[in-house]
Formats: structure tokens, sequence, C-alpha cells
């Protein structure tokens, strides 16, 4: 084998290269960066490098083994000797998936530092990368390319040779089949195409930028997001809350109740277990506060609203038909009187859910509005136990009210619609005409119209809503006083039903 044939080391020094590889008719190119560089890489992320080189060059690439080692290939438009300089004189644009121009270069060099060789076969060129050895006060190894004429046609072959370790072909989306993906949602990213965000079903617990694998997420699912910049190591996201608003667009979009059942069982507060949506005491991945707009200019939270009875009816299939919302903690105590159970979720998701599931707020009001349709009733077409009793509860609130320093309060038998779908309504106190009102077929017994009486008579006196602490606080003061003044013959019982 002549000198012209032979393969290039893995490293050489100048000395060699002007003996032996120059008059053969290889040229040198110094990139620049020493052996040292990135001591955090390894093989991973050199293959994820190239791959994600061919990707960005044509969307797709081969792979496989030969005699040699692994070999990775493209039909792109091949790679330009400047191409292999450390920086190029222009980024890749914001919507490809490596914009650094190092990503290459310092993938062979991690190759090279592992002990392998790297070949490129590429369009008019064959590149062998080496180490240069230098003497800079010592013997320094620098990334070089010695490159001549030759190479491919058509697209560019990256060849690993001696590495016969895994490819890591689960790490890429354009590997998984297309059965395996669950869930495509528009991205913010249009560029050269529309790109879409992904959930994956199998294989699961991974997050995937722009179709590479990022790092492991306890999920049943994985995600293949596309909004937001990596580093320039890739590691991770330049603003780690962009990863998460582009988890929010993507759950935003999703039209499967299914589904929508199984994210709202993981966000929900406190978790059921600490997926890595929402893991234990620490916030939400999940970010719906700020999803912003699709590239057709409709808010993210548009698609939410557009799929309201499919969020209600997840909403009902996990946590049930007498559940809401919680916005507001200071609510529950109305929220159970209502005979509804308040229900948390992740901060993060919290504002939008609440414009498509319901709320302590919405029930409340609807509830507002239905006594508003309350109608008194008046005292001549109450039968005669009726009218006793509601004379009764007047005189009792007229003493309890003076002896507790309040003026009168008006007491009126009035039909009261139910407060909400689960309960009906004893009484109630207007807060605006500062009246009581009882239903008529509480003032059938003594004791039926007492026991709403004092509940009403305590709203009236505390100013609370039902249940506060300050409302049964009130409650309790108001029914002893009820009991010492019956204690003292205070009323005329006379006609009374017990």
């Amino acid at each position: 084998m002549t000198i012209a044939e032979a393969t290039p080391p893995r490293t050489l020094s100048m000395q060699e290269y002007e003996q032996i590889w120059r008059p053969a008719g290889w040229r040198l190119v110094i990139i620049g960066p020493t052996s040292t560089w990135r001591q955090d890489w390894g093989m991973w992320e050199a293959i994820r490098d190239i791959i994600q080189n061919s990707l960005d060059e044509c969307e797709t690439y081969d792979w496989g083994y030969d005699d040699q080692g692994l070999y990775i290939s493209d039909t792109g438009r091949g790679i330009a000797v400047e191409n292999i300089l450390l920086g190029p004189p222009k980024l890749k644009p914001d919507y490809a998936r490596g914009r650094f121009g190092e990503g290459m270069k310092i993938a062979a060099l991690v190759i090279l530092r592992e002990g392998y060789r790297v070949r490129i076969e590429t369009v008019g060129r064959e590149l062998h990368m080496a180490f240069v050895t230098t003497e800079v006060d010592g013997h320094v190894e620098q990334l070089g390319a010695l490159w001549r004429p030759d190479g491919t046609n058509r697209g560019t072959v990256f060849h690993i040779e001696g590495y016969f370790g895994p490819a890591y072909e689960d790490h890429f989306v354009t590997n998984i089949p297309a059965e395996a993906i669950i869930h495509e949602g528009v991205s913010t990213v249009t560029e050269p195409v529309q790109r879409y965000n992904q959930l994956i079903a199998h294989p699961a617990g991974r997050i995937y930028a722009r179709d590479i694998y990022m790092r492991d997420i306890n999920s049943p699912w994985s995600y293949n997001l596309w909004g937001f910049e990596m580093a320039p190591d890739r590691h991770a996201p330049t603003d780690e809350r962009d990863l998460h608003r582009e988890m929010g667009r993507l759950w935003a979009t999703v039209r499967d109740t299914a589904l929508l059942q199984q994210f709202l069982s993981m966000v929900q507060y406190p978790p059921a277990q600490p997926w890595g949506e929402y893991p234990w005491d620490e916030y939400s991945m999940v970010d719906m506060t700020s999803m912003g707009w699709m590239p057709d200019g409709t808010p993210y939270s548009h698609m939410m609203v557009a799929a309201k009875e499919l969020w209600q009816s997840a909403w009902r299939s996990t946590f049930g038909d007498n559940v809401v919302l919680r916005t507001n903690a200071r609510l529950d105590n109305i929220v159970r009187h209502l005979d509804y159970v308040p229900q948390s979720v992740a901060w993060a998701v919290e504002p939008a859910l609440a414009k498509v599931v319901p709320t302590d707020q919405t029930l409340i009001k609807e509830s507002q509005d239905r006594l508003r349709d309350a109608k008194v009733v008046p005292d001549d077409e109450l039968d005669e136990v009726q009218r006793r009793h509601l004379e009764l509860a007047r005189n009792i609130g007229d003493k309890v009210c003076t002896h507790l320093g309040y003026a009168d309060t008006p007491i009126h038998a009035a039909f009261i619609p139910p407060a909400s779908d689960r309960t009906r309504t004893a009484g109630m106190y207007n807060r605006v005409t500062r009246e009581i009102l009882i239903s008529p077929d509480r003032l059938t017994k003594a004791r039926y119209m007492i026991d709403t009486l004092i509940h009403e008579l305590a709203h009236r006196l505390s100013g609370e809503d039902d249940l506060t602490e300050g409302h049964s606080s009130m409650m309790t003061e108001v029914a002893a006083e009820v009991v010492s003044l019956v204690q003292r013959g205070q009323f005329d019982m006379r006609g009374v039903l017990w």
C-alpha cells in the first residue's frame, strides 16, 4: 500500500504532515480546540450531534455497521471545508436543531479522544479528523482535519472506525413508529415546515427536544417539543420556563378525553403520585399561564375553550360530578355547604383550567343567581301552624338582635330555589335587604324553624359566610341566647308544634 492509499493516523505531528501527508495530496485544516475540550461529553453526545446535522440537512438519516464500525449517512448537500471550522461565519437559523456551528467538530474530538478514528465521505471530498500535536509550552493536541478531493456524489457518510457500540437509535423521534405517537399539536415553529409537538406512548419517560433526546422524566409518556431554544451543549433549554410552556401548549391541543383524564390526575394537588409533570413539593412542569399564540394567531387557551365539553367530561370522570376546581381556599366552606368538593391543581395550570371546568367561583355565582329568584309568601297564604311558627320566629329574631345590640331583622316566609343542584335551601339571609327568608316547609315544626333561624341569624349578626369560624361561633352564641330566652318564658308557645 502506498502512502496515498494509507489511512491517516488518529494523531500526527506537523512534521509528519509536512513530510508524509502533504506530499501525498492531503491538505490540513487546524480546527482549534484541544483534546481536553468538553470533558463532560461522551459517545452519546458525539453521535447525537452527528445525527443532528443530518436531520437539519434532510430530516432523516441512515445508520448501520460495516467491518470498520458504525456509519451514519444522509443524502444532503454535503460538508464544505469551511463548515468544519469551529464556529461558522453565520449561525444556523433559529428553527434548526443545531445552531452554534460546533457540534460536529466537538463530536469528532470526543470520538478521537475515546480512541476511535473519524472518516468523513462527503460531496467532492474525503476528510479524516485527527489530533495535531504541536509544541506550545509543552505538548498540545489540537483538533484538525486532513482532507483531499474525492468523497461521494451526494450526501455525507460519517464513519466511526473501530466503534461497534450503541447507535442510540431510540434517542431520535424519527426512528419511533408512527403508531407510538398518540397526539400531535401545532408548535410555534413554522420553518422550514410547520412542526408539531408530540405525545409519545413508547418509549415513555423522556423529553425529546426537536426530535432528539434531552432528558428523562417520570411520566407514562414521552414528549417531543419544538418551541424553545437549546443551550449550546444541548443538555437543557436556554430557559427552563420555555420548556414548561411548550408542554402546556401541547396539552392545550389534546382532544382525547382519556388523555385529558390522565393529565388531570397528574396535575391534581396533592398529586396522586409524583409524576414528572407535577412532582411532589415542586412547581408543575406544565405551564399554561402564558402559552401565547398559535401560528395562525389563535391563542392556545382558545383551543381549550373550543374543547370545553371534552375537558368537562374528563374532569367529571377523574374527580366526580360533585367536584369543582378550587381557585380560592377561602371559598371552601361555601362550596361544601352547597354539597360540592373543591379540588386543587398545579398553580401553573389552574388559570387555563378555570376557563373550561367548573370552579368554586362559578358554582357560587350560579347559586347566588338562583337565590335571587326567591319569592316572599304573604302571611295570609300560610296555614295557621305556619303563621304561628313564623310569628314565633319574628319574636325570637327581635329579642336576639336587640339583646346582642343589632337592629331588628325582617323575617318572611319565602319559596327559595335550591342553592345548588345538589342541595335544597331551608332559609337564606339577603345581605342587600337584610331580611331573613324561611322556606314554608320549615315552618311546619318549631324545631325546624328554630334550626333554620339560628343559622340565618348567625349570618346576619356575624356577616360571615357559611360554616366559617365566625359564622359557626355566632351560631353557638345565638343558640345559647335562644335557649336562655325560652327558659325565661319570653315567648308565647301556644299552638306551637315541636
